[in-house]
């Protein structure tokens, strides 16, 4: 007869086997090979790889949902600040110069990095509302499964 523990260590191991297995399905995954190929080489049934690819697939998308909520805004300022000092050294160049080849490139790439500034401040706000709003939708939708 099995008991609490036995089945407990049971479903442990069995966790451990999938997760296993999900990870030489992500390895083989980055060198190229198919999901045919894959299940041949693990000795599993097709279906079973479509599934953890499947998940694996979810879970990249869960990960990088998250990555984007927590270093949008870093991401945004940094470059923003990095656009800033490009346009800075742009200007110093201009300044230092008398070649009008380089004083013309240096006032192209100022021109370039305003309209990236603009294009980030201008959809900044957008982006961040819309991360919002998939995080509300993902709630509610979690709510009426339950």
């Amino acid at each position: 007869m099995f008991n609490n523990c036995n089945i407990k260590m049971g479903i442990n191991h069995n966790r451990l086997v999938i997760q296993e297995r999900r990870q030489k399905i992500w390895t083989l995954i980055t060198r190229g090979m198919k999901g045919y190929e894959i299940a041949k080489e693990l000795n599993v049934d097709p279906a079973t790889v479509s599934r953890d690819i499947a998940y694996l697939a979810a879970q990249s998308q869960n990960y990088l949902n998250d990555l984007a909520k927590s270093t949008l805004p870093f991401m945004y300022q940094t470059s923003i600040e990095g656009i800033r000092s490009v346009m800075k050294e742009c200007w110093n160049i201009y300044d230092s110069t008398d070649n009008n080849f380089q004083r013309l490139a240096a006032l192209k790439l100022t021109k370039e990095c305003h309209e990236a500034v603009f294009k980030l401040v201008d959809e900044g706000p957008s982006v961040m509302y819309l991360k919002q709003l998939q995080e509300k939708l993902i709630q509610i939708e979690s709510r009426q499964i339950r």
